[in-house]
């Protein structure tokens, strides 16, 4: 299952894209652009990467927000790839396809041709600087990406990584203090990689989730503000839903949920998080027992809370569907009970048991 995170950036991407920014990447162009990426990837040919790094300065480096987009898109992108051990337990061997630190590498050989275009081909200077300027945190963690593997064994991988230092370093692309710091995390992502491989295997477990702890910010707007209803996420139909009406909604009054940019809230965080837990949980990701509770999936995709003792289930909910506490509740609606009146029946069905 594809990352989160890579579904995410994706989805952020192909919003900025359609924005008029300033004009908005037809749909079908935005699929090409993954199509050519992924020729980039498997295959690092100079018309693959030139057909990619053609699209990118036709349609985002004329875009402050889009050139971001790209960056976050190509680190979610980088982070998600399976590491090489995983390739290998999935059947993918070194020599069946282009193993993941070479895509990695790829990546930033992509960034290399674009950095070399803005710089040297373009009539204004400002682009290249604006769109460095921009890129220098994402480069950092695609850097990092790319040497989190065993100097020993992957010694052709680190050498090509620090040609490729040696060749920002000549061309001026980045100033003397950000070249440093890109060979510090290179030294000290091959040095934990190998801390890491003699280490516990859970221990690297743990340390990879750490690694991709962010922060939680909330974006401008729910959705591309020019798309019509049926394009926009479900969840902007939520403030036209009237409980107990029979009134249709307007179409034309579903527009993009406004949100003031910045840190997410404490509680909508836990909440985010509960619900990935529950989604990882539902794909075999997640831990057999939360609190001391076994926890089960069944055919139809519920989680199932069992005690452990009695072999009863605690508690259960559906990932598709309606939950049960909401099943409780408008079964009680139509009967006219009140919550505190359904709980006095119970205590009494208890009670005369």
């Amino acid at each position: 299952m594809a990352s989160h995170s890579l579904v995410i950036a994706k989805a952020s991407l192909s919003a900025g894209l359609m924005r008029p920014d300033p004009t908005p990447v037809p749909r079908d162009q935005i699929t090409q652009f993954h199509e050519l990426l992924d020729k980039a990837l498997v295959q690092c040919s100079p018309t693959n990467i030139q057909r990619c790094k053609a699209w990118l300065l036709g349609n985002t480096i004329s875009s402050a927000a889009r050139v971001t987009a790209v960056g976050k898109y190509l680190v979610a992108l980088s982070t998600a790839l399976p590491k090489a051990g995983e390739q290998e337990k999935n059947g993918t061997s070194k020599g069946k396809g282009t193993s993941t630190p070479r895509k990695q590498l790829h990546i930033l050989y992509l960034l290399n041709d674009l950095l070399h275009h803005t710089r040297y081909h373009n009539d204004s200077t400002s682009k290249f600087s604006d769109s460095t300027s921009i890129l220098q945190p994402f480069i950092v963690t695609l850097f990092r990406n790319a040497s989190a593997y065993d100097s020993s064994s992957y010694s052709k991988q680190h050498r090509r990584i620090d040609n490729l230092i040696s060749e920002w370093e000549k061309h001026n692309y980045h100033d003397v203090p950000y070249l440093r710091q890109l060979r510090d995390e290179v030294a000290s992502a091959g040095t934990q990689e190998s801390q890491n491989a003699q280490s516990d295997p859970s221990i690297q477990t743990e340390s990879g989730k750490a690694k991709q702890d962010v922060p939680y910010v909330m974006p401008a707007s729910h959705g591309e503000p020019t798309a019509p209803h049926h394009d926009l996420p479900a969840g902007n139909l939520m403030p036209h839903i009237l409980p107990n009406s029979a009134s249709p909604i307007d179409p034309h009054s579903v527009k993009p949920l406004r949100f003031a940019p910045g840190p997410a809230d404490g509680r909508l965080v836990i909440a985010i998080k509960d619900f990935m837990k529950d989604v990882d949980m539902l794909y075999g990701q997640g831990p057999e027992v939360v609190d001391g509770i076994s926890v089960d999936i069944d055919e139809l995709g519920q989680p199932l809370f069992r005690d452990e003792i009695m072999g009863e289930t605690v508690e259960g909910d559906t990932y598709y569907g309606w939950s049960k506490a909401f099943c409780k509740k408008m079964k009680q609606r139509r009967s006219g009970k009140t919550e505190s009146e359904s709980s006095k029946t119970q205590e009494i069905q208890l009670i005369t048991r």
